[in-house]
C-alpha cells in the first residue's frame, strides 16, 4: 500500500512542475509603435513678461544701501536671450530692488539651468551673492563669468570691475586694487 500512494504522489509533484514551469514567461520585446512627424514645425511660443516684472526706471543711487550693488538693466544682445530668460531676470531686478535677495537668488538660479552660458546671469547673481554678504561665492560666480566672456573686452571689464567691487565689501584692499588693475587692462 505503501507503493500505491508513492505513485500519485510523484505524478502530482511532476504535474505541478510543469504546471510552475509553464507559468514562468520569457520578457518579450513591446510592440513598435508608428510616431507620425508633422511636416511643419510647431508654432513658436511666447512668454508673455507681467508688468510687474518690468523695471520702469533704476532708483537713485542715494537711495541705495551703500552695500547693496545696484543690477543694470536687462538687454537682449541679438535676441539671443530665450523669454524665460528675459523674464527670469526681470524678475530678479525688481526683487533686488526690493530688497529680497533671497528671492533674486533663487530666480537667478534657474535662469542659470535655462541659460547657462549668458553673462547676464552669472552678472546679477554673483551681485545677489555679494548683496546677500556671501563674498566667496560672489568671486566664484564672478569668474565663472569671466571664463564665459573671454574674448568680450567690454564683458571681462565690467567682470572685473564687479570682482573689485566684491573683494572691496569683503575687507580685502589688495584683491580689490588687483582686480581694478586686471579691469583697467581691458
Amino acid at each position: 500500500m505503501i507503493e500505491t500512494t508513492l505513485i500519485p504522489r510523484r505524478l502530482l509533484t511532476s504535474a505541478l512542475l510543469v504546471t510552475i514551469s509553464a507559468c514562468s514567461f520569457a520578457p518579450t520585446t513591446p510592440p513598435l509603435v508608428e510616431i507620425e512627424i508633422p511636416s511643419e514645425p510647431a508654432p513658436a511660443v511666447s512668454i508673455p513678461v507681467p508688468e510687474s516684472a518690468v523695471i520702469s526706471e533704476l532708483p537713485n543711487q542715494d537711495a541705495i544701501n551703500p552695500t547693496v550693488v545696484p543690477v543694470s538693466p536687462t538687454v537682449i544682445v541679438n535676441n539671443q536671450q530665450s523669454p524665460a530668460v528675459v523674464a527670469l531676470l526681470n524678475s530678479a531686478d525688481a526683487a533686488q530692488q526690493k530688497g529680497n535677495f533671497k528671492f533674486a537668488q533663487t530666480t537667478l538660479q534657474r535662469a542659470q539651468r535655462i541659460a547657462p552660458k549668458d553673462p547676464d546671469v552669472y552678472y546679477k547673481l554673483a551681485v545677489t551673492h555679494c548683496n546677500l554678504e556671501d563674498y566667496r561665492l560672489a568671486e566664484q560666480v564672478a569668474l565663472k563669468g569671466i571664463s564665459i566672456v573671454q574674448g568680450q573686452t567690454k564683458e571681462l571689464r565690467r567682470f572685473w570691475l564687479l570682482i573689485a567691487d566684491i573683494r572691496m565689501q569683503s575687507g580685502d584692499i589688495v584683491a580689490a586694487e588687483k582686480a581694478e588693475h586686471m579691469a583697467s587692462r581691458y
